[in-house]
């Protein structure tokens, strides 16, 4: 029986599955996307735990390529926050991911180390650690002989530790951040009797992100921002965004995803601690024949639990 490798995420959609379930090996993106990334840099960065001086609280939830079967769909749920002593924070992120017949469920705690670098700037060194739950019911893919046993033995539940580490340096004026959140390559596996099977390694995933704030006047500014994504035996990603910010209370840009999409966001402020906001992706690629868009829905809270007050709203 054939021993095949194949991508976790676009195994499990039907368009691929015979292409790559017949190949040696595919590469792509495995983790999460998100659109707002801007809004929520702890997922991929457990450095930013923190940094917003509050106990915070994010959800996202993102539907992508709407009207495709067995299309992305990813609910994020994470929160951070300092300690007492201001110079460590901790953070806890949850995401579960389905794509197809996969199922990806992730547990993951952050421990950050803050410290001035200058009056009005800040660096952070944090380290990120949990593990994938990670399932996959191979029987709903279309392939060429549905009687294979490789086709039909199914990944339940198998769990996945790893780590990962990030830096980030942020003032009110600008913010840099470098990470790379999981860092063993892990293999998912479904066993056959007498060897063999599907086979998904977990590629590294490094992130690069930056944005800076420019004062246009006293009611408007504009913050441009970008996230460059390398993986493992993948072509370098990147998303680059620009967000008109009135008023301190209204977030409306957009952005392009290069060779993928265009994006358009909006944040509102309902309360200097609560906002929330929604991003549309328009498809540019061939998938764009097959599909609506991305939908991509964001609510954040800031609670003052230390009650040592904090600056609100926050660009970064």
């Amino acid at each position: 029986m054939k021993k095949t490798i194949f991508n976790i995420k676009l195994a499990a959609l039907s368009l691929f599955a015979l292409t790559l379930l017949n190949t040696n090996t595919s590469f792509a993106q495995q983790d999460a996307q998100y659109s707002m990334y801007m809004f929520n840099p702890l997922t991929v960065n457990s450095a930013y735990a923190g940094t917003r001086d509050a106990l915070s609280v994010t959800m996202i939830g993102r539907k992508q390529w709407v009207g495709f079967d067995g299309a992305p769909s990813t609910a994020t749920l994470s929160i951070h926050s300092p300690l007492r002593n201001e110079a460590f924070s901790l953070g806890l992120s949850i995401i579960q991911d389905e794509i197809g017949p996969t199922k990806n469920t992730s547990f993951y705690g952050d421990v950050a180390y803050r410290f001035d670098v200058s009056s009005k700037s800040r660096l952070a060194f944090g380290l990120k650690g949990g593990l994938d739950m990670f399932s996959a019911d191979f029987g709903q893919l279309r392939v060429a002989n549905a009687d294979d046993i490789q086709y039909t033995t199914a990944i339940r539940n198998q769990l996945m530790p790893n780590f990962g580490f990030g830096a980030y340096l942020h003032s009110e004026k600008y913010y840099v951040g470098l990470s790379a959140p999981k860092v063993i390559r892990n293999t998912y596996k479904g066993s056959l009797q007498g060897g063999g099977g599907l086979e998904s390694i977990q590629d590294r995933h490094f992130f690069l992100t930056a944005g800076y704030t420019f004062d246009l006047n006293s009611v408007v500014e504009i913050i441009p921002s970008f996230m460059v994504k390398a993986v493992e035996d993948a072509p370098l990603s990147a998303d680059v965004n620009v967000n008109f910010f009135f008023y301190e209370k209204l977030w409306i840009g957009g952005g392009y995803r290069i060779d993928d999409s265009f994006i358009a966001n909006i944040v509102y402020h309902f309360t200097p601690k609560f906002r929330a906001g929604y991003a549309y992706d328009y498809t540019l690629s061939q998938l764009g024949d097959y599909n609506t868009g991305t939908h991509e829905v964001m609510i954040n809270y800031d609670l003052d639990f230390l009650g040592k007050g904090f600056r609100t709203p926050r660009r970064f």
